[in-house]
């Protein structure tokens, strides 16, 4: 059952949206909920518009700077041809603010009821990371590295974790921190969240979508994004194996484990960050600390 909280949240994210949307002179029939994680994300039937609410998301990130990236960064993908989500067309995509909440309307796309062939999963974000390279607007370096640092420090402050979890991630971020700092590597703009759940097997085709983590770092990164789960979870072996080898990119084993391990200390952070609306992040929570642990040998 929905909680008094929850049914505000949601209803208050849906308002939200209805209302930009109905300013922009956008005419619908009602509003349904897509999905609800991160963010909220709901179609406004019968028209072909999406809308993107930064709810959870928006509790740790402020302003609209990454929802701005996000659209800068798929509308460039979308005119370059690459296989994206684009933002909508009917009307201002954004992003927009309304009511403390930030907002973004996109193309709707209708999915196929099956998972994507996981080949093409790694071949179709080598496209897109092949039209990236070129993308001239402005992106953070190594953005998920110092986010999830800020991210440690505020939980460790609210007792998030165990004395000993806590002490156990620090040293993880510190162990990060300096092996990055000795990476010569390069780096171009990448996804920065590539795992299955943004990849949307649909009528037009394999299409990623949620670029708003955009930024710029080693292709390793997004890699590391679609199979760190298989490694953690040792789930779904086979097809994070078969979006490798579309990707088809050979990289040196000790460099992914880096940046496997540090997918799953970003992980971590945003797994109690959500868990706080949606506790089923909670048990990926403490699969992921597990899995730290055991490397960092330490116990709960």
């Amino acid at each position: 059952m929905t909680s008094p909280s929850e049914k505000s949240r949601l209803e208050n994210a849906i308002k939200a949206a209805c209302a930009v949307a109905k300013q922009q002179g956008l005419n619908f029939d009602e509003a349904v909920i897509l999905q609800d994680r991160s963010n909220l994300v709901i179609h406004l039937q019968p028209v072909p518009v999406v809308a993107r609410i930064a709810t959870t998301t928006g509790t740790v990130r402020f302003g609209d700077a990454w929802f701005a990236k996000e659209v800068a960064v798929a509308s460039y993908l979308a005119a370059a041809g690459a296989p994206v989500v684009s933002p909508t067309n009917l009307i201002q995509p954004g992003p927009h603010q309304h009511n403390g909440l930030v907002l973004s309307f996109w193309e709707f796309v209708e999915e196929i009821d099956e998972l994507p062939d996981a080949t093409i999963v790694g071949q179709t974000l080598r496209d897109c990371h092949e039209a990236l390279v070129d993308f001239a607007g402005e992106l953070t370096v190594l953005d998920p590295l110092n986010e999830s640092e800020s991210l440690l420090s505020t939980l460790i402050s609210q007792a998030a974790f165990s004395l000993s979890d806590a002490q156990m991630l620090q040293a993880v971020n510190h162990h990060l921190k300096s092996r990055f700092q000795q990476l010569q590597l390069p780096m171009q703009p990448l996804h920065g969240d590539s795992n299955f759940s943004n990849v949307l097997n649909t009528t037009r085709g394999v299409l990623w979508t949620d670029w708003e983590d955009t930024f710029i770092g080693h292709i390793a990164w997004d890699i590391a994004c679609f199979i760190a789960s298989s490694y953690v979870f040792g789930t779904d072996i086979e097809r994070a194996t078969a979006a490798l080898n579309g990707y088809d990119l050979v990289i040196d084993q000790e460099i992914l484990d880096l940046f496997i391990e540090a997918r799953t200390f970003q992980g971590v952070m945003w797994n109690f960050i959500i868990g706080q609306q949606h506790p089923e992040s909670l048990e990926r929570l403490e699969v992921r600390l597990s899995w730290l642990r055991d490397r960092y040998h330490t116990v709960s």
